[in-house]
């Protein structure tokens, strides 16, 4: 089966090749190629017409399309006068020696190392997630920056090309979760425990709070994020504890007993096991 999807990662932006816009005269016929590079379209009046590996798309007025490098698309005689679209044209650099996973939906620690970036974007491959005039907005700001004969102009423009498709991808994201069940019970989760990350777990609360058998939460959570229910409310409580850290005078027995912790000792376990060092020498390296 041939995969069509064009994944970008979280520690390489895209490298854009060239940018345009263009608008039909007559009647159109999208270009027959096999390319080494991706293609990003957008849709700004009328419609367009492409064929990519069979797969017949038609592109209307504000939507979007991803055309993947080595696959083959063409076009019929079939767009018509006066359609206008934006172009992209980039390479996705991936470092083959680095095995990069999907991130989770749960939060990471606020302590980044160089791993946490080694995960990948799935762009929405059609229409459905367009952000309309902003996505207009921002191929306008680029094709003014690509006309700018500046130095460093391609990095800009590669820059922002890897924000407007990390809009894009959040929000097909957002409205994936928003019509799936189980990505719904795992936002409400989150809230919750986000909101109750200063005092120890209690499972009695969440399944009340949800109207749902805790060992379904339980299995639900796991399924969708790979971690347990108690594994990211103790991630959450330790990311409060780093912004504890960051932002105030407080010491660690101070923090323990603001997050509810039973004791100094039991919070400087559970946060060395987290992070690998205990509190008092995290703290040692921050500028308080």
């Amino acid at each position: 089966m041939v995969d069509r999807n064009i994944f970008l990662t979280a520690d390489r932006f895209p490298l854009v090749r060239d940018i345009g816009r263009n608008r039909t005269e007559g009647l159109y016929t999208h270009p027959d190629r096999l390319l080494e590079y991706d293609v990003f379209l957008f849709v700004v009046e009328g419609s367009m017409q492409v064929i990519e590996e069979g797969i017949e798309y038609v592109v209307g007025e504000n939507e979007h399309l991803f055309l993947k490098k080595g696959l083959h698309h063409w076009g019929k005689p079939e767009t018509l006068l006066g359609t206008a679209w934006y172009w992209i044209h980039f390479t996705s650099p991936i470092d083959e020696r680095i095995e990069y996973k999907h991130l989770s939906v749960v939060p990471e620690l606020e302590n980044y190392f160089s791993s946490h970036y080694q995960y990948v974007l799935q762009l929405p491959k059609f229409g459905a997630a367009a952000l309309n005039h902003s996505t207009e907005d921002a191929l306008k700001s680029m094709i003014e920056s690509y006309r700018k004969k500046r130095t460093h102009r391609m990095t800009e423009i590669s820059v922002q090309a890897y924000q407007l498709f990390l809009n894009l991808h959040q929000k097909a994201e957002s409205r994936e979760h928003a019509n799936n069940k189980a990505d719904a019970h795992v936002s409400r989760i989150l809230e919750y425990l986000n909101s109750h990350a200063e005092e120890d777990f209690n499972s009695k609360q969440l399944s009340e709070h949800m109207s749902l058998n805790y060992s379904y939460i339980s299995a639900t959570f796991a399924k969708q994020t790979g971690q347990t229910v108690i594994e990211a409310h103790t991630r959450l409580r330790i990311n409060k504890a780093l912004h504890l850290m960051r932002t105030t005078s407080l010491n660690v027995s101070e923090i323990s007993d603001q997050l509810g912790f039973q004791n100094p000792f039991y919070f400087t376990r559970v946060f060395k096991k987290i992070l690998g060092e205990p509190p008092s020498s995290y703290m040692n390296h921050l500028y308080r």
